[in-house]
């Protein structure tokens, strides 16, 4: 029988402990701009601070909310904000975990007065049209169990910022970031849009794991001579059979494939990785080049299949824009996009924990019946907790104000001396 009371309660205490986890307790204020944030975001699956402000009931004007909301996006945040999530999130992540490494885009074609608004590719128009916009520049992590992404960097970004260098420049931040927050060994993948000298000379002076899908222009070296990627993959035959299962355009594929791998060294370095081909997946059999070691079958078809979970940050992606309506924020300075983003990241990974604790817990489970999902067997369960946890708020009264001690600013005369 579904009992709302109970549940409204264990969402809000769920929601409520995760944001005093990632604020420093003696910054009260600052915990409960948090919480309002990441409650009214989960509650109205809207990043609209209008939404957020109605979500959070409280017994103000609208108005008032929204401004108080709106000034706090534009301050600083504590930098303690961030290490206490990446502490959190590190906690559901495996040993050698896996990032997975891309950029997405934010189109808004009518913005006027957004600040730094640039120039960006399209990538869900025909063509790739060129639009304004912003970058995002997103570093994801698999959790252990249901291997859910979770976000590590996360980074809008435009190249008519001040000082703005390039997207390269924010991706080796982030990844320098992400590795000092690690303090060991992942491995990072990377799609082909990464197939570049910098970056494998990156990953080899931090001592990295990676994994990168090559172009055709990629020039590679083997038994003494220089080869395009093409003319050595087209040597090759796949030996080793296997079958892969992951999403495309948002539908399960499986399918069988042949693997083929070969020792070459890359870039003017000829840094040794091993070059990974994958035939079957289409017409132009796929190359990987790791330096992950391969000793045998087992060791090449868990690279590919690493790779293959690229899929989910297309998801996560896909999941920030569709079900937050993430491209349609109004507020206007970068740091509060930013601000915004991050509280939006923040909000996203408490459903990776939560889907962590499936095996452990009954609330996800009662969310995902909440949501009245049509299907159970799903790999991606972040839009049936979101609208579980949405449809639940729904029957909440009032917001979580009451969660939190209320300081009194009346004045306080002094009582005479008896």
């Amino acid at each position: 029988m579904y009992n709302s009371t109970t549940d409204v309660y264990k969402i809000k205490r769920e929601i409520v402990n995760f944001s005093k986890g990632l604020v420093p307790k003696k910054n009260v204020v600052e915990t409960k701009f948090v919480s309002d944030l990441i409650y009214g975001i989960l509650k109205s699956e809207s990043i609209i601070l209008k939404d957020i402000a109605t979500a959070l009931n409280e017994p103000i004007q609208i108005k008032n909310t929204i401004d108080r909301l709106s000034q706090h996006l534009q301050r600083q945040p504590l930098p303690d904000i961030q290490q206490n999530y990446i502490q959190m999130i590190t906690k559901v992540l495996g040993n050698n975990p896996v990032i997975l490494v891309d950029d997405t885009d934010i189109i808004k074609p009518h913005g006027k007065e957004f600040e730094a608004l640039g120039k960006v590719r399209d990538g869900s128009s025909k063509g790739n049209k060129i639009e304004k916009g912003y970058l995002v520049t997103e570093m994801v992590g698999l959790t252990a169990n249901k291997k859910q992404p979770v976000s590590f960097y996360t980074h809008i970004h435009s190249s008519k910022e001040k000082g703005y260098k390039s997207t390269n420049e924010v991706t080796f931040q982030g990844l320098n970031q992400v590795i000092n927050c690690l303090q060991g060994k992942a491995t990072f993948v990377f799609d082909r849009g990464y197939d570049m000298n910098a970056l494998f000379n990156f990953m080899y002076e931090r001592e990295q794991n990676f994994i990168v899908r090559l172009t055709e222009k990629r020039n590679l070296f083997w038994k003494g001579k220089w080869f395009k990627a093409a003319v050595l993959r087209d040597l090759r035959k796949g030996k080793i059979k296997t079958t892969l299962t992951f999403r495309d355009n948002g539908k399960k594929r499986k399918e069988t494939v042949y693997i083929s791998h070969l020792n070459i060294k890359i870039t003017a370095s000829k840094n040794p990785v091993n070059l990974v081909l994958v035939y079957g997946l289409g017409k132009t059999p796929m190359m990987l080049a790791t330096n992950k070691v391969i000793k045998g079958k087992e060791d090449a078809v868990n690279i590919v299949r690493t790779y293959m979970s690229r899929w989910r940050i297309e998801e996560y992606f896909r999941f920030k824009k569709q079900h937050f309506g993430f491209e349609n924020f109004r507020v206007r300075s970068l740091r509060s996009i930013n601000n915004l983003n991050q509280l939006l990241t923040y909000a996203i990974s408490l459903l990776g924990i939560l889907a962590e604790k499936m095996n452990s817990s009954r609330l996800p489970h009662i969310l995902i019946d909440n949501a009245r999902a049509l299907r159970k067997d799903v790999l991606f369960y972040y839009y049936q907790l979101a609208k579980g946890i949405g449809l639940t708020l729904a029957y909440a009264r009032e917001g979580i104000k009451g969660w939190f001690r209320i300081r009194h600013n009346h004045p306080c005369q002094l009582k005479p001396a008896s």
